[in-house]
């Protein structure tokens, strides 16, 4: 994959799903960095993600993102699982980390 994008000179960051095969993380997440892909995350307390439930909770994405880098305070990343390229555009507004 890590050529492909090479190919087309693409200049994102690849990352592997956040969703591993039981017993193998180490070995999976070893795999992605070998490769040259990003992680996403290593377990559930890497980041905090908001996702559609969370977003319908506090009523918008802004205020979401909002009480996250609050509560997370400056070491934890936000990122928000988006469902629309206006959902994307208001979170990256709003400051999220990164966008899914």
């Amino acid at each position: 994959m890590r050529e492909v994008l090479n190919e087309i000179h693409w200049d994102g960051i690849l990352a592997g799903t956040r969703k591993t095969t039981p017993g193998f993380r180490l070995v999976e997440k070893y795999a992605l960095l070998v490769g040259g892909a990003d992680t996403h995350r290593y377990d559930m307390t890497s980041l905090i993600m908001l996702k559609d439930n969370h977003l319908a909770a506090t009523g918008s994405v802004e205020k979401a993102v909002r009480i996250s880098k609050k509560m997370g305070g400056f070491t934890k990343k936000v990122e928000v699982e988006c469902s629309s390229v206006e959902e994307a555009q208001m979170a990256a507004r709003a400051g999220s980390d990164v966008i899914m």
